[in-house]
């Protein structure tokens, strides 16, 4: 079982705690010396591997950032895009729309013209044949004036 570097700390820091008081020295104590490098060897050795492992994690957390904000720079760039799509289709719509209004302007210009035409035609037609009428009327009862003489 391997055994972690804070318990190998625990370790030494309780060697420490427990070493005999040197009187006079200022709070000194005596220390099993070889205890206290076997405890220190113990730390060098496990502490590369915690280290590693200590990097890695970083690492990880460095590539797990990289590809969010990968990931976010490409929902942005997608997003600007579609946007940018819907800006140009709302530009063509708004075209269509204001093209539309033209047409129906002008249709409606020429509609009103090609009614004034054609009312003044029927007009003058309609003005010929009531003429025409008349005379007919006129030269009708012409006749019957003359047959009855």
């Amino acid at each position: 079982m391997a055994v972690s570097i804070e318990s190998m700390l625990e370790s030494l820091e309780e060697l420490l705690e427990e070493g005999v008081g040197v009187p006079l020295s200022g709070g000194k104590r005596l220390v099993d010396v070889e205890q206290a490098r076997d405890i220190i060897d113990d730390i060098r050795i496990n502490m590369p591997q915690e280290i590693l492992q200590a990097k890695a994690i970083v690492q990880d957390k460095a590539q797990i950032m990289a590809r969010a904000n990968k990931e976010a720079e490409e929902i942005v760039r997608r997003a600007e895009e579609r946007a940018r799509i819907l800006v140009d289709q709302q530009e063509i719509v708004s075209k269509a729309n204001e093209k539309a209004k033209e047409i129906t302007q002008a249709a409606q210009t020429q509609a009103a013209q090609l009614k004034s035409t054609v009312t003044e035609y029927c007009s003058n037609i309609l003005n010929q044949t009531q003429e025409q009428l008349q005379k007919s009327f006129n030269e009708v009862k012409l006749v019957t004036e003359n047959l009855k003489k």
